[in-house]
């Protein structure tokens, strides 16, 4: 059901994760929580402590599909990989709903001990941020797109296409030839670049260098063709010298 909504996404032109763009409105709801209290405090507008936790309770409903869109990006573009980031990310999306549920239920009464609340609406605004901070480090490699051969050097349409099936499959655990899974062991100047056989066989069925199995998903031909196993070959293999 997953892969079929991305099939859907991807006829209608969008390639990319989906809840990112929809992170906003969770976060900025929390942010204006925080807000809308730290502004009821100081200028005591007791009025505006319920306009907190009604805007806690729109980051409440918001953040329920952010973080079911979450757990589809993380099934479809990881292969549902527990690496150290989405481990961290799973802990703080829980900690915002408890947290959030928290200061609605506290936030229904008006006469209640202001340091309650403002550390609720603090604590969840800190864990909205460490959320963004990760998963922009996640999907999108920190910045760091996966070079392509120097632009003196003309590009072949297998790179090319090899660029595409890169993009959609291994850029996220793999940003600039490294592993964000298995750090010790980047992409770049891997062993299983010697040969386009042996990559294949490769991400066919991935090993450690042990002979056991790791955190990486075997990639079978219903999901990369040989082709495109061919194709993402040739873009590593002309790319690797340029990571960094």
């Amino acid at each position: 059901m997953i892969d079929a909504l991305y099939q859907f996404l991807a006829r209608l032109g969008f390639k990319e994760p989906i809840h990112p763009p929809i992170t906003h409105m969770p976060i900025g709801l929390v942010v204006g929580a925080l807000v809308f209290f730290l502004v009821a405090i100081i200028f005591k507008k007791k009025n505006l402590i319920m306009t907190a936790r009604h805007v806690s309770i729109l980051a409440l409903l918001f953040a329920i599909p952010t973080i079911l869109f979450g757990v589809f990006d993380w099934v479809h573009f990881y292969h549902a990989a527990m690496i150290g980031p989405i481990k961290i990310k799973m802990i703080l999306a829980t900690l915002v709903l408890l947290l959030l549920g928290t200061g609605i239920i506290v936030g229904s009464e008006v006469k209640v001990h202001s340091v309650t609340l403002a550390v609720i609406y603090a604590l969840a605004f800190v864990c909205v941020i460490g959320l963004g901070y990760l998963g922009a480090g996640l999907i999108y490699g920190r910045g760091v797109e996966a070079p392509t051969p120097s632009s003196s050097q003309p590009v072949s349409a297998a790179e090319s296409s090899g660029k595409a099936v890169f993009a959609a499959n291994c850029r996220s655990c793999h940003p600039g030839g490294g592993n964000t899974i298995e750090p010790k062991l980047p992409l770049k100047a891997s062993k299983k670049l010697a040969d386009k056989a042996g990559f294949v066989a490769f991400i066919r069925s991935p090993k450690m260098p042990d002979g056991s199995a790791g955190a990486m998903p075997p990639f079978d031909a219903d999901t990369v063709s040989d082709a495109q196993a061919s194709d993402l070959f040739a873009f590593v293999t002309a790319s690797s010298p340029n990571w960094e």
